[in-house]
């Protein structure tokens, strides 16, 4: 992993900057910083994708080449986004190749961390999805700006979306490179960067592009680049969503990295008059202990998600209008809801003293403790009609038990639907299969 330069914050990327802080820190210790070195290509056609890319300085662009080997430039993108918007669409391919047009450096992360956190459906997916459709406005003012404007106005509306992407005012780039991202002939590029520099905007010497009036340049520039940027600021003026609180994500594979920079930014004595081997042991047994520490973190953070789905779940399951109930093979009553113990008229505190047979009209007996015995021992989803007794809340019902058995075997979750109630006389018993 390369050591970031002094200054290169991940943050500098919009994208890393916009999230909020608890899923920043979740991927600060995935997070790798490499060098872009001018023409790099970080991926090519038919490559499987590997990592995204955040790009804190430099120009990557998205360039397509023909059978023919004539190419140009799809979209860029540097500190305004991020390079890998196949992964961020469920792909693992393109047909392009993302090549460094300007050097710098970018922190990335892997495919499955980045698959793992769009799966929250939190800040990191709105960020990226977000991004994505700026990137297509992008392409589809460049492709207007190419059959509609003049090579002035496309090269005037490329050098102010690439100067969007650097901290400074100069690019270092040839009118040839340039050709190629535009996809025109060399000379056009030359008599468009001649006219800029008579005007005064810009100084071009030997693969160095000075701007020196952006307001100028913009005037001069089609709507094309305004559109563009307006859709970008616009992406970064919302306000990412707050998520429901999702999983812990486990990430092994940075534990040691993480522990070792926690060590690091604990405040100890010095130790001058240790031995190194003994200095040694103690450093591999205070980052184990940290390690432990930061697995116990996780553990209780899981508990305590845990424990509120399990809460929210109980609510859900208590309070549904629909009777639930878990019996066991002899029909003894595990749980039920409240709906359940209302129809049934027991009390939820005897569930367990109570057998769903003993609420049961004695014609629909039999019935039920076949479709129990088939239930648990066939381990399939069955069905049944049967009568429940009066109780002084609800008449004498008709009702439907649909019965699931649990993994084992051993118990059976049953669901009560109300066909008819007040019945007169003896009503039909029935059963289906």
């Amino acid at each position: 992993m390369l050591t970031p330069p002094p200054g290169n914050d991940p943050r500098q990327n919009r994208i890393l900057a916009r999230l909020p802080d608890a899923d920043y820190f979740r991927l600060e210790g995935d997070l790798e910083c490499v060098p872009l070195a001018l023409g790099q290509v970080l991926f090519a056609p038919g490559d499987t994708l590997e990592h995204v890319y955040f790009p804190t300085s430099g120009i990557v662009s998205m360039v397509f080449t023909t059978e023919d080997g004539s190419s140009a430039e799809l979209a860029m993108t540097g500190k305004d986004g991020l390079v890998g918007t196949p992964l961020i669409l469920g792909g693992e391919t393109t047909t392009y190749m993302a090549v460094v047009q300007s050097k710098g450096s970018a922190y990335r992360l892997r495919a499955e961390i980045v698959a793992w956190e769009l799966e929250q459906g939190g800040s990191l997916q709105q960020l990226a999805l977000g991004y994505v459709q700026a990137l297509m406005i992008q392409m589809a003012q460049g492709v207007v700006c190419n059959r509609h404007h003049t090579v002035d106005q496309q090269l005037c509306r490329w050098l102010l979306l690439s100067l969007d992407q650097l901290p400074g005012n100069q690019l270092d780039m040839t009118q040839e490179l340039i050709a190629n991202m535009l996809g025109v002939r060399r000379e056009g590029v030359t008599e468009a960067a001649g006219k800029l520099q008579a005007a005064g905007l810009i100084r071009y010497r030997r693969g160095q592009i000075t701007i020196l009036d952006q307001r100028g340049l913009e005037a001069r520039a089609c709507e094309c680049y305004r559109v563009v940027r307006t859709e970008y600021d616009r992406l970064f003026g919302l306000n990412p969503a707050v998520p429901v609180k999702g999983r812990v994500r486990p990430n092994p594979a940075t534990l040691r990295r993480r522990a070792e920079q926690r060590l690091l930014n604990q405040v100890r004595p010095p130790r001058a008059d240790a031995v190194w081997d003994a200095a040694r042991l103690v450093h591999e047994l205070e980052v184990h202990q940290i390690e432990l520490e930061m697995h116990n973190e996780e553990l209780r953070r899981a508990y305590a998600e845990a424990d509120a789905l399990r809460a929210r779940y109980a609510d859900i399951y208590d309070f549904a209008p629909v009777p639930y109930l878990t019996v066991d093979a002899r029909g003894t009553v595990l749980e039920l809801n409240l709906t359940a113990a209302i129809m049934l008229g027991i009390k939820r505190s005897q569930k367990g003293l109570h057998r769903l047979g003993t609420s049961l009209a004695e014609i629909s007996l039999p019935l039920f403790v076949h479709f129990l015995d088939e239930v648990l021992r066939g381990m399939k989803k069955g069905y049944c009609e049967v009568v429940l007794k009066p109780t002084p809340r609800h008449p004498e019902t008709l009702v439907r038990l649909e019965g699931v058995p649990d993994e084992e075997g051993v118990e059976c979750r049953v669901v009560m639907t109300t066909i008819r109630s007040d019945l007169p006389g003896q009503a039909d018993r029935r059963r289906q299969n």
